[in-house]
């Protein structure tokens, strides 16, 4: 087992808001026993990747360079049914949301989201996990 039991992965092309969304999660204090990890596409992310038996929470943007998210969903899903996996998305259409739903992912940050909200909905996440995988 890892030394850190929980794993946070956030897959976002713009390296402006990768960098805000890592450093939101760095700086708070819930998070300090999770190791945090960004990758700015999907090639990067499978390439870095590793299922390891441990809960992650899996943050991606639907739409990115190299592999697109439900790609990325589907190749998680394949080892991984029991970690959470949440898109960052512009768009909001029934079709869309179904297909990736279809697909593993459990939820939707829909673009733009509050900061605080994000941290508060991550927390509980690993509230959850902690009690579930742990």
């Amino acid at each position: 087992m890892s030394e850190h039991p929980v794993e946070i992965h956030i897959v976002e092309p713009d390296p402006v808001f990768l960098r805000i969304l890592l450093r939101t999660l760095e700086d708070y204090e819930a998070f300090e026993s999770v190791l945090v990890h960004g990758y700015e596409n999907g090639h990067e992310f499978l390439e870095h990747y590793e299922y390891k038996g441990i809960y992650c929470i899996f943050i991606i943007n639907d739409v990115l360079p190299k592999k697109n998210g439900t790609e990325i969903a589907k190749r998680i899903r394949k080892d991984d049914s029991k970690s959470t996996i949440y898109f960052m998305t512009r768009s909001n259409t029934e079709e869309e949301m179904v297909y990736a739903l279809n697909s593993g992912v459990d939820g939707y940050f829909i673009k733009p989201f509050n900061l605080k909200v994000f941290q508060a909905k991550v927390n509980r996440l690993l509230d959850k996990g902690e009690k579930i995988w742990n």
